[in-house]
């Protein structure tokens, strides 16, 4: 078992990637690589601890670059040509590569290059084992958001063997991460609200105005103007914006953030509106005081019933999406998909054709990069300059410390489009900046281990927002029963795997966009030792549990710390960008082809989404034919 101080700060997984040395020496090692890093059996990313995600090795080369512009000199040449060099191997990467091979055929080679240590972006599995149970978190991307996918991705997630219905069935329906109407508690902290409490029940239903409001939102503590306040918004006693016409109110809630309506328009304090901060951070990775008002009521929080017949309206769409939106997921997150699509494309690296088996599958990652497969993926791989050539694409890479370049016919950047530039310098200004355009959210995924679950079942489900503490929410991992797999704890007190998301980026000070913000967080990410993460989580779990007997230095096992300093795709905002004609948005204009390099990735569809990886991909590779 790896303990959370084992890999106090991926130390072991640093040393692994060459992370030890600054990106000047390693620049400065011996050009004459003899080749790419060959990969053992034992190696196994998904079962590290410690600072993973964004984790040592896997930025140091790419920010060089980006940074200050340094990167090799010379490169060792490759004697490997592929017809398509794919840089990312996230979904994207990874879809793209299976079109491809669905376009051009199965025997054409394709080499993937991927920066951190393992496959799938953000689509990244936490892997613990205790007591002889192995129980799986999340590490990235979370749930599908099916009622939004394109006739490509469902033909692609049924071609890989997602059956949505099934993955349906075999979760709990009641859960936070994938139903709208979960039944959740709410912790609040002492700094904030005056002492540690734990409230259960149906907040959903409380923030709508219905039967649980009275109950739920008189248990708050609140000063009594404020509950009273809280409840009339909840209800629709009034009708806070009666002198403007259903256009205007409308433009009001979309031009208007959350918490200049709650203070100006319902008359709240701060303390009441860091009620609503947590889906405000686990979603959009920011405050309501950065948010429109509009998507704050639409995402479940009060004010819909108090906006006259433009609430009404917006209230049937919230309904309809609780009656019919579903967020399908599995017990590691879009990591399963991911190892599905490896699983397609490298057929050795593990056994099984179902999304059942893939769940317990111990993948080979010495399969992944082998010569003579028609699809190699190569970890620890940092590409530094994609150029067009008369016959086709050289791609410079650096891995492990060592610079190489490889040739290809085509190529599909489906990184983070923020690198683009600086990787593709021939790239026109202007399509540059467009790319450059997008900020991506920084956020924090943390999954603890726990040796005994007893002090917190005790205390309800599991699964909190937290207003005002580091951790906007605490929840179970994923409680997904599929293939053989049953989450924690299958005992009263077994181990359990809980989540904690946490949301970098400040409050607005001044006249901050959302863009500025998710910079500031990033800059705070980086700044922020493992130490610190594993602080705030035993202080917060101590605060909110400790009455029932937890103690975090004697119950818990494990932290995996998933850093994302480029997280979430950006999302454009009514509140902070222009509302721009068909074609001219920044990602349309960023992702145009040139020459022999093509662009696939959410960013490139202004969407942070595993549908929008996967559409993406499906129309770069359209691109090339």
């Amino acid at each position: 078992m790896i303990t959370r101080r084992d890999f106090l700060n991926g130390s072991a997984i640093a040393l692994a990637a060459g992370a030890t040395l600054s990106p000047r020496d390693l620049f400065a090692l011996d050009t004459q690589a003899p080749g790419p890093t060959a990969l053992t059996p034992d190696y196994y990313p998904p079962a590290l601890t410690g600072m993973r995600g964004s984790h040592p090795g896997s930025f140091e080369v790419a920010h060089a670059l980006a940074w200050k512009g340094e990167k090799p000199a010379q490169y060792t040449p490759l004697d490997e040509t592929y017809d398509l060099i794919i840089v990312g191997g996230g979904l994207s990467g990874l879809a793209a590569a299976y079109f491809y091979q669905q376009q051009s055929g199965s025997d054409r080679k394709i080499l993937i290059l991927e920066n951190h240590d393992d496959f799938g972006g953000h689509a990244k599995r936490n892997e613990f084992s205790l007591n002889d149970q192995t129980v799986l978190g999340v590490g990235g991307s979370v749930n599908l958001e099916t009622v939004s996918f394109s006739d490509t991705v469902s033909q692609t997630m049924d071609e890989i063997g997602v059956d949505l219905e099934r993955l349906d069935a075999a979760r709990e329906p009641d859960y936070l991460l994938s139903s709208l109407d979960a039944k959740s508690g709410y912790f609040l902290n002492e700094s904030v609200y005056g002492k540690n409490q734990l409230i259960q029940g149906d907040w959903a239903n409380a923030w709508r105005g219905g039967s649980q409001s009275q109950q739920l939102i008189g248990q708050l503590g609140l000063p009594p103007d404020q509950t009273k306040r809280l409840l009339a918004l909840a209800a629709g006693e009034q009708d806070l914006l009666d002198d403007l016409s259903l256009m205007e109110t409308k433009r009001y809630l979309e031009s208007t953030s959350y918490e200049d309506f709650l203070s100006q328009k319902a008359g709240l304090s701060a303390q009441t509106i860091t009620l609503f901060d947590p889906y405000h951070k686990i979603y959009l990775g920011r405050s309501p005081d950065s948010c429109d008002a509009m998507l704050s009521m639409l995402m479940g929080y009060p004010g819909g019933n108090s906006v006259g017949l433009t609430g009404q309206i917006g209230n049937k769409v919230a309904a309809f999406g609780r009656d019919y939106v579903r967020f399908s997921i599995f017990p590691d997150g879009n990591a399963s998909v991911a190892r599905l699509m490896v699983r397609k494309l490298i057929p050795g690296v593990a056994p099984g054709d179902s999304m059942e088996d893939v769940i317990n599958a111990r993948f080979d990652y010495s399969q992944l990069d082998q010569e003579g497969s028609p699809v190699r993926i190569r970890l620890n791989s940092t590409a530094v300059e994609v150029k067009n050539e008369e016959d086709g694409v050289v791609v410079s890479y650096v891995q492990n410390g060592q610079p190489f370049k490889v040739r290809g016919k085509s190529s599909i950047l489906a990184c983070y489009n923020g690198i683009i530039p600086h990787i593709c310098p021939e790239l026109p200004e202007a399509q540059k900046e467009n790319l450059k355009y997008g900020v991506k959210v920084p956020l924090v995924m943390t999954n603890v281990l726990v040796r005994n679950s007893s002090a917190i079942t005790a205390a309800g489900p599991a699964q909190y927002h937290c207003p005002g503490s580091f951790y906007s929410v605490v929840t179970k991992a994923p409680p997904v029963n599929l293939g053989g797999y049953t989450p924690g704890p299958n005992e009263d007190d077994g181990p359990l795997v809980l989540w904690m998301c946490h949301a970098p980026s400040p409050k607005r000070s001044h006249q901050e966009s959302a863009r500025d913000l998710f910079r500031l967080g990033r800059h705070r990410l980086y700044q922020t030792p493992f130490a610190t993460y594993e602080d705030e989580v035993n202080s917060q779990l101590n605060a909110m549990f400790g009455g029932n007997g937890f103690q975090a230095d004697r119950d818990i096992a494990a932290i995996t710390v998933n850093r994302w300093s480029h997280g979430y795709s950006y999302r454009y905002s009514s509140l902070f960008d222009p509302d721009w004609e068909a074609g001219q948005a920044p990602h349309e204009l960023g992702r145009k082809p040139m020459g022999r390099i093509h662009i696939a990735n959410s960013d490139s569809e202004g969407n942070a989404s595993v549908q929008a990886a996967i559409d993406s991909a499906y129309r770069a590779v359209g691109e090339l034919s």
